[in-house]
């Protein structure tokens, strides 16, 4: 079982290796947790493209063997709601790396956002990721807007627009800025 909330990890970790001497990531290791970072962000792409709509759905059930394989979409997980988690990784890991998939990966959820749940007054969840045209869901999900489209509008900025060396995002994407040394 693979859910959406659980594709933070990606963004994590590349925070981690932008934040963190490399002696706390353990003799040598950087290499492999950007490897997993960026293996993981390409799994959580591929909840969102691999759906008929674009859109990820709240989990999957993985196959048994590997490559990143979706054996099967629950019934009860066919929805999505927007959900952040894999448009924050893509940000973080465009900005650790400066690979230009991360933003092309970016506008392909963008545009089935924009095709699959646009709405007159906003962008609305959506019933079935596996049915096109899309049944829309009456609500659009706070996070939409503080997250999934800002950390989309982020991605797509020059590094100005939010210099991480001086700010943090918090859990709802809001910048905060660093304190300077904290003395005991």
């Amino acid at each position: 079982k693979m859910d959406h909330l659980s594709c933070f990890v990606p963004g994590m970790i590349a925070l981690g290796l932008m934040n963190l001497p490399a002696s706390d990531l353990g003799e040598g290791r950087n290499a492999s947790w950007l490897h997993l970072a960026e293996g993981l962000t390409s799994s959580c792409t591929e909840l969102w493209t691999s759906m008929k709509s674009g859109l990820a759905p709240e989990y999957v059930l993985l196959a048994h063997r590997s490559p990143f394989a979706i054996r099967e979409v629950p019934q009860g997980a066919r929805h999505s709601f927007l959900r952040p988690e894999t448009v924050e990784s893509l940000f973080y890991l465009h900005r650790l790396t400066g690979k230009e998939k991360y933003r092309r990966w970016g506008a392909d959820l963008f545009r089935s956002i924009m095709e699959h749940s646009k709405v007159e007054a906003g962008f609305a969840s959506v019933a079935d990721v596996n049915k096109v045209p899309t049944d829309k869901l009456d609500d659009m999900q706070s996070f939409v807007m503080a997250e999934t489209f800002k950390y989309l509008y982020l991605l797509f900025s020059p590094r100005e627009a939010l210099d991480l060396e001086s700010y943090i995002l918090n859990t709802e994407a809001h910048p905060l800025r660093k304190p300077g040394p904290i003395s005991v």
